[in-house]
C-alpha cells in the first residue's frame, strides 16, 4: 500500500524517521533531490542544449531543489537557480547546498537579482514549499508562482505544488500549476484531491523504513522493492 498522509501524518513521519530511526534530515534531502533529476531527466530526454529554472524556498523544500540542481548540472543541462529569499534567512542546509553549487558556477539568483523577463527555460522544477504551506504565497514566492504559470513553461513540483494545500487540494491564490508532482516518502492528499494543481503524481524513495509507518496505524509493504519512483 502506497502510504497517504495529511500534514500532521508527514510531519510526524519526518520527525520518527530523524528522532527514531537517526536518519538524517540531508540523507532524505539528497535521495530526495536525485529523484526529482532523475524525473526532470525523464520528462526532458537528453540533457544536452537543455536549460532548467529551479525555483527554491528558503526551507528543506528549496535544499531539495538544490540538491535536484547539482545532479542536472552534472548530467550536462544548463541550470539557474531562482531563490525565493534572501541569503541569510535561509535555513542552514539550503544555505550549505547553494554554497556547493556556487563552488560549481551554477548561477544562482536572489530577488533583487531576477529580471523576470531575461527568464527562459525547458523545465522549472518547483522547491518553492513542501508541506508546511498554510496561506497565500507572497511576496517573490506569489512572483516565482505566477511567472510559471503565465510562461507556459513545464513544471515539476517537489512533494506538493506551491499554493496547494496538502491536505484539501484546494488551491491558495496563487497556485502552482505543475505538469508533474513528485511527492516524497508518501503521498501528500492534497495532491490526489488538487490534480488540477499537481498534474501526474509520483512518489519516491527517500529511504524511509516501512516499519516506521506502523506508529501511524497503517501497514506499508516494501513499495520501492521494484522502482524508487512509483507513479501513483
Amino acid at each position: 500500500m502506497i502510504p497517504i498522509v495529511d500534514r500532521e501524518q508527514a510531519r510526524k513521519v519526518d520527525e520518527l524517521a530523524v528522532e527514531e530511526f537517526g536518519i538524517k534530515i540531508i540523507q532524505m534531502m539528497e535521495n530526495a533531490g536525485r529523484h526529482t533529476a532523475k524525473l526532470a531527466k525523464k520528462m526532458l530526454g537528453s540533457m544536452e542544449g537543455k536549460s532548467i529554472l529551479v525555483f527554491a524556498g528558503k526551507g528543506n523544500n528549496g535544499g531539495d531543489g538544490v540538491v535536484a540542481a547539482r545532479f542536472l548540472h552534472n548530467w550536462g543541462a544548463y541550470v539557474k537557480i531562482i531563490m525565493a529569499d534572501i541569503h541569510g534567512r535561509l535555513k542552514d542546509l539550503t544555505k550549505e547546498q547553494i554554497l556547493t553549487l556556487k563552488s560549481m558556477n551554477v548561477p544562482v539568483l536572489y530577488p533583487g537579482d531576477v529580471k523576470f523577463d531575461e527568464l527562459k527555460a525547458d523545465l522549472i522544477v518547483d522547491g518553492l514549499f513542501g508541506y508546511n504551506i498554510n496561506g497565500n504565497p507572497l511576496d517573490m514566492y506569489a512572483k516565482l508562482v505566477e511567472f510559471a504559470n503565465d510562461s507556459g513553461i513545464p513544471v515539476l513540483s517537489i512533494d506538493v505544488p506551491t499554493g496547494l494545500n496538502p491536505e484539501t487540494g484546494k488551491p491558495y491564490t496563487p497556485c502552482m500549476k505543475a505538469r508533474k508532482t513528485i511527492c516524497l516518502a508518501n503521498v501528500k492528499k492534497g495532491c490526489l484531491e488538487g490534480k488540477e494543481y499537481a498534474g501526474e503524481v509520483y512518489v519516491a524513495d527517500i529511504g524511509i523504513p516501512p516499519v516506521l509507518y506502523k506508529e501511524l496505524g497503517m501497514e506499508v509493504g516494501n513499495i520501492f522493492g521494484d522502482k524508487e519512483i512509483i507513479k501513483v
